[in-house]
C-alpha cells in the first residue's frame, strides 16, 4: 500500500500500536514510547466486563491517559468511550472479516430441508441466543446448530436438546458456518451488546451464508449498506418472517448478490488497513493528563458494578502472582 510498515518491538517505532489486552509491562512500553516521541494508539472492541477479562481495572486507568488516539469498532462504543472511561480521543477503525477471506465465497446454494440455521458466539454472550432459540428450535423444518466454547456444550447440550450444539475451532469453525444455509445473529440485550460491531454478521456474509441480524445500531448500518434490510428484526415473529423468506436458495442468492460486493468493499482488510492509516497520519499527539482517582474511575467506567470490577481485578492479579511463583520456581 505504498507504506513502510513493519511488526517489530517498541523501540524506535514511529507508532506503538496496543490491542486491548495490556499488563503493566505494557505500561512501561508506553511510557518509552512517548518518551522517545512515539504515537501511542490503543484499540478496545469490548467495554465493561467484557474488558476486564483482558485488562486489569487499574491498568486500563494508568493506560489511558498516556494513549494518543483510542480506536474502536463502532460508534456506540466511541459514545461509551467518551462518556464512562475519560478518554481524550476516538477514532473508529471497523472490524475487517475475520478468517482470512481472499474475497467473497460462493457456494453452490440448494433448497434443502431441514434448514440448518446458526448461531455462533462466546459463550458468555449466550443468553442473546438463548432468547430466540426456543423460536428457532419450533420452527418446522429448521435445524437450529450453535457454536461456541467447548467446555460449555455437554451443559449446553442438556439444556436445549433441539440445539445442535458445536465447539468452535479456528480451523473448523468455516466448515461449520457452510454447512448452515443461514445465521441468526442477536445483539438485542444490554446497552453494552447493542454497541457491538457487525463482526459476525460481515464474516457470515462474506463466506457465503445470508445472516439474519437485530435491529441493533451497527448491524442496522450494515444492513441497510448492503440493502438487505429485510433480514432485520426486533422480536420472534419478525425472526420467523426473515426466516421463511429466505428459506429458499433463489433468496438466499439474491441477499448475496446485493450484500457480498458492498461488505467486501467496505470491510475487506485492505479497506480496514486504509482506515487504520487515515487515522495514524490525522493523529496528533495528546499530552499526558492526570486521571481521575481509581474509584471513581472505576465506578463510572464499570457503570457502579465496581465489586465485580474488583474481583477480574483480583483475577489479574492472581494470575501475575501465579506466572511470577513459576518463573521463579523454575
Amino acid at each position: 500500500m505504498g507504506h513502510d510498515a513493519r511488526l517489530r518491538d517498541s523501540e524506535g517505532a514511529d507508532v506503538l500500536f496496543v490491542q486491548k489486552r495490556a499488563t503493566p509491562n505494557t505500561l512501561t512500553l508506553v511510557r518509552e514510547a512517548r518518551q522517545q516521541g512515539s504515537l501511542v494508539l490503543y484499540d478496545v472492541d469490548d467495554l465493561g466486563r467484557d474488558l476486564w477479562y483482558h485488562i486489569a481495572p487499574s491498568v486500563l486507568h494508568r493506560l489511558l491517559p498516556m494513549v494518543d488516539v483510542v480506536t474502536t469498532d463502532t460508534s456506540e462504543h466511541r459514545d461509551l468511550l467518551l462518556r464512562d472511561y475519560g478518554v481524550q480521543s476516538v477514532e473508529i477503525i471497523p472490524d475487517t472479516i475475520d478468517y482470512y477471506p481472499t474475497g467473497p465465497v460462493r457456494l453452490p446454494l440448494t433448497d434443502t430441508s431441514p434448514l440448518r440455521v446458526l448461531w455462533f458466539g462466546n459463550v458468555a454472550n449466550i443468553s442473546l441466543f438463548e432468547k430466540y432459540a426456543h423460536t428457532l428450535a419450533s420452527m418446522a423444518g429448521v435445524q437450529t446448530v450453535a457454536v461456541t466454547n467447548a467446555r460449555a456444550i455437554e451443559r449446553l447440550s442438556a439444556h436445549w436438546p433441539a440445539v445442535d450444539f458445536v465447539p468452535w475451532s479456528r480451523n473448523e469453525f468455516v466448515s461449520v458456518l457452510q454447512s448452515c444455509a443461514l445465521t441468526v445473529l442477536p445483539h438485542d440485550g444490554t446497552e453494552a451488546d447493542r454497541a457491538k460491531s457487525n463482526n459476525r454478521m460481515i464474516a457470515s456474509i462474506t463466506w457465503g451464508v445470508p445472516a439474519i441480524v437485530s435491529r441493533t445500531p451497527d448491524y442496522v448500518r450494515t444492513a441497510q449498506e448492503a440493502g438487505v434490510e429485510y433480514a432485520l428484526f426486533n422480536d420472534e415473529s419478525e425472526l420467523i418472517a426473515a426466516v421463511e423468506r429466505l428459506r429458499t436458495a433463489s433468496a438466499r442468492l439474491a441477499y448475496l448478490d446485493a450484500a457480498q460486493s458492498e461488505v467486501w468493499r467496505r470491510y475487506s482488510p485492505a479497506a480496514v488497513a486504509m482506515r487504520f492509516l487515515e487515522v495514524v497520519q490525522s493523529a496528533k499527539r495528546q499530552n499526558a493528563i492526570s486521571p481521575d482517582g481509581y474509584l471513581r474511575w472505576l465506578r463510572r467506567a464499570s457503570r457502579g458494578r465496581v465489586a465485580s470490577a474488583l474481583m477480574l481485578e483480583a483475577m489479574h492479579i492472581a494470575s501475575r502472582l501465579r506466572r511470577r511463583g513459576a518463573e521463579n520456581a523454575s
